[in-house]
């Protein structure tokens, strides 16, 4: 069962850092195909991540932001 669909906005975590917002264009055997919102030299095309690199919510991506960083602190 698919966790996206097109259409949906979607939010990406960059370098364990960074919170995209992004929009789902594709979405197969476990894989979306996105564009970042406010990107203009993508043109027509994406970027493909697994879904599991996607929240629905900017407040999801930040708990494992946050989980990121207190890991590095503890390193």
């Amino acid at each position: 069962m698919k966790r996206f669909n097109e259409g949906d906005v979607v939010y990406f975590i960059s370098s364990s850092v960074f919170i995209k917002k992004a929009t789902v264009i594709r979405n197969a055997s476990g894989f979306c195909t996105i564009i970042f919102d406010g990107n203009g030299n993508c043109g027509a095309s994406g970027t493909c991540v697994r879904e599991s690199k996607l929240y629905r919510t900017e407040e999801e991506a930040n708990v494992i932001v946050k989980q990121h960083k207190e890991a590095n602190k503890r390193r």
